[in-house]
């Protein structure tokens, strides 16, 4: 499996490869929501379903320099997002996402002082709500 079949990030499809892909969905509801006093009876007010995805990548045969720039490029602080297509179902989802945290796992440092990161795990969590009541 590769970004080309399944994940385009910022537009862009990325020369590493995908390892896993985890999908999660929140159903959020507004301030409205919540248990009333008679009963305890649960009042919801749906905002709607919320589609999110990690994302574990390999450097594969991307090169050290594409591997790091992608890495830095989801870790650059953004207040509107990025925009990415992800599978989901039989087909694809697109939306924009905020990364709050992702890490890497550091393989080995060459004598030459050359690093070599391993896998990388990115949660996208999205920025809008995808279904709506």
């Amino acid at each position: 499996m590769t970004t080309l079949d399944v994940v385009k990030i910022g537009g862009k499809k990325w020369g590493v490869r995908v390892l896993s892909i985890e999908e999660n969905f929140n159903i959020l509801d507004t301030d409205n929501a919540g248990r009333v006093i008679q009963d305890g009876a649960m009042t919801l007010d749906r905002i709607g379903t919320f589609y999110g995805h990690k994302v574990t990548f390999a450097r594969s045969t991307a090169t050290i320099d594409e591997y790091d720039k992608l890495f830095n490029y989801l870790a650059y602080p953004r207040n509107d997002g990025i925009q990415i297509e992800i599978v989901h179902d039989q087909t694809t989802i697109s939306y924009r996402a905020y990364i709050a945290s992702g890490s890497r796992k550091l393989q080995k440092i060459e004598s030459d002082g050359t690093v070599y990161w391993d896998s990388m795990s990115i949660s996208f969590v999205p920025m809008k709500a995808q279904v709506t009541p």
